[in-house]
């Protein structure tokens, strides 16, 4: 049923607007030290009734339509935004990076691997890809974005120029050591070349963050992500099986 839903989401049409900028931040408890950045399109309404967001969070935080656009520019400029407010609220707050836990889920790991590798902070990346061009070229999920580029004439080496420095594989390095990746074996969304270059990339500049690894669709993989989101702040217990060992085969289970 749950690939099922993923299916139907690939079917559905996209606004026409991916051009604006603004976003919706939703404050929550003043003392929790979380910040959800929510997948394209998904109001926190419904990431909640699905179990996206099960934690107390700071500040959850709707994607601008630009996260993903047909204008090169316009990705980048809508993640610094992102992350510029974020970054000050944590500020605001005295929540130090060493006590954050960022939560990126689906197109919003663009926004907190970003975010979370610049301030070192903790990270939960769930349905993350390894590089936003080639997601924009090669997802089924941003076909018609792409359709709306190359109508422009533009092409993906433009992309590719914009985002260089921004991709989740160029900020890794800085994350805390004890950070989660969530991937789904079975994912629509994410094309499995870019699944490989993630964790390769992982492999390479994280090698200590725990990579768990989901039986399933995109849908399936951020309601699975509750469990650990939760088991990182110490609300579940971490599942006997729950990380892919990064030495050796990337996709070798291993025993927790």
């Amino acid at each position: 049923m749950l690939d099922l839903l993923d299916l139907l989401l690939l079917k559905r049409g996209l606004p026409s607007d991916d051009h604006t900028l603004s976003f919706r931040r939703i404050d929550g408890d003043p003392n929790a030290k979380v910040i959800y950045f929510l997948p394209w399109h998904t109001p926190l309404s419904i990431c909640r009734q699905a179990g996206f967001t099960p934690l107390n969070f700071l500040a959850c935080y709707e994607m601008p339509c630009a996260i993903v656009s047909s204008d090169p520019s316009l990705g980048v400029k809508a993640m610094h935004l992102l992350v510029a407010d974020a970054e000050a609220l944590l500020l605001a707050h005295g929540v130090a990076a060493s006590e954050a836990l960022i939560v990126g889920l689906s197109v919003g790991t663009y926004p907190a691997i970003y975010l979370a590798n610049r301030i070192g902070a903790r990270l939960c990346a769930v349905a993350a890809a390894d590089r936003g061009d080639l997601m924009l070229w090669q997802s089924p999920a941003t076909r018609i974005i792409k359709r709306r580029a190359i109508q422009r004439g533009l092409r993906l080496w433009q992309f590719s120029k914009a985002m260089l420095g921004y991709h989740p594989v160029q900020n890794l390095a800085g994350i805390r050591r004890d950070s989660v990746f969530v991937v789904g074996e079975r994912d629509p969304f994410i094309p499995a070349r870019r699944r490989a270059g993630l964790l390769q990339a992982l492999a390479r500049f994280a090698p200590a963050a725990h990579i768990a690894s989901v039986a399933g669709g995109h849908v399936k993989t951020m309601m699975t992500s509750a469990h650990y989101q939760q088991a990182m702040l110490g609300i579940a217990t971490p599942r006997k099986y729950w990380w892919i060992r990064l030495s050796g085969d990337p996709l070798q289970r291993a025993q927790a």
